[in-house]
């Protein structure tokens, strides 16, 4: 059997963790998370401060949150709570850990963690900059040999010994993607709370129409069906036709 090679840690912080877009692959290809900048991100290395710590009550699984200043993310750990031991909140640590997603949500599963100081965190913030500045000009190079009309064998050529295949292959993907920012847990709150209250305000006694609801909130029709499917998931609401939906 193959082995999968193990992907380099890159430095990261929560912004572009939350801006990027997630790709799952299938076979030994690992998952990675597309940035806007056309990065990928399979591993990665981040600094910041323990803001929030849980574990659930029969210890099968925890998460702790951190806040770096930009934005706040989720390391989760499953069965291997060992590794959450002796952080605490107001620590500050570094963590390594495999970028990966779960209903829209950007996490990290956790696989390093260590305990650091805010100097150690500077040094981060100054080493990410550093490598967006580098990063930044061969995206510019990249995206100029693009629009020169070369095809990605002649960029591979001409790129060689600054990116690899993989990487070229990324940047030029993000070319044609739309990136948004990922939700929280608030906005996905928020966000079915104003679909419960659309329901109730249009709801004329045999249920509120699908298509009026998605007319009635300003969101992309896909956070939309994906936040009504939620709620018909978890009995909140029901269906009571189709194309009908009511609140319990």
């Amino acid at each position: 059997m193959p082995q999968q090679k193990r992907q380099v840690a890159k430095i990261t912080n929560t912004h572009e963790l939350n801006t990027g877009k997630y790709f799952q692959r299938e076979g030994f290809e690992p998952n990675f998370l597309l940035t806007p900048e056309g990065k990928r991100l399979s591993r990665a290395r981040i600094v910041a401060t323990v803001v929030d710590r849980f574990i659930n009550d029969d210890e099968t699984y925890g998460s702790i949150t951190l806040d770096d200043g930009n934005d706040t993310t989720q390391v989760k750990f499953f069965n291997e709570l060992e590794l959450m031991e002796g952080f605490e909140e107001g620590d500050i640590i570094e963590v390594v850990g495999k970028v990966r997603e779960y209903q829209g949500q950007i996490y990290l599963d956790g696989e390093i963690l260590t305990h650091t100081n805010p100097e150690a965190e500077l040094l981060h913030q100054l080493r990410y900059k550093k490598t967006q500045e580098e990063w930044s000009t061969i995206h510019e190079t990249v995206k100029q040999l693009k629009e020169s009309g070369k095809d990605q064998e002649e960029i591979n050529k001409e790129m060689a010994g600054k990116l690899n295949e993989n990487e070229v292959d990324a940047l030029l993907q993000s070319f044609g993607e739309t990136f948004t920012q990922a939700e929280t847990e608030e906005d996905r709150e928020n966000l079915e709370r104003e679909v419960l209250q659309a329901v109730e305000n249009l709801d004329e006694g045999d249920g509120a129409d699908y298509a009026d609801i998605i007319n009635e909130i300003d969101e992309p029709e896909d956070q939309l069906e994906e936040t009504i499917n939620n709620l018909l998931s978890d009995g909140t609401c029901y269906e009571p036709q189709p194309g009908k939906i009511k609140k319990l």
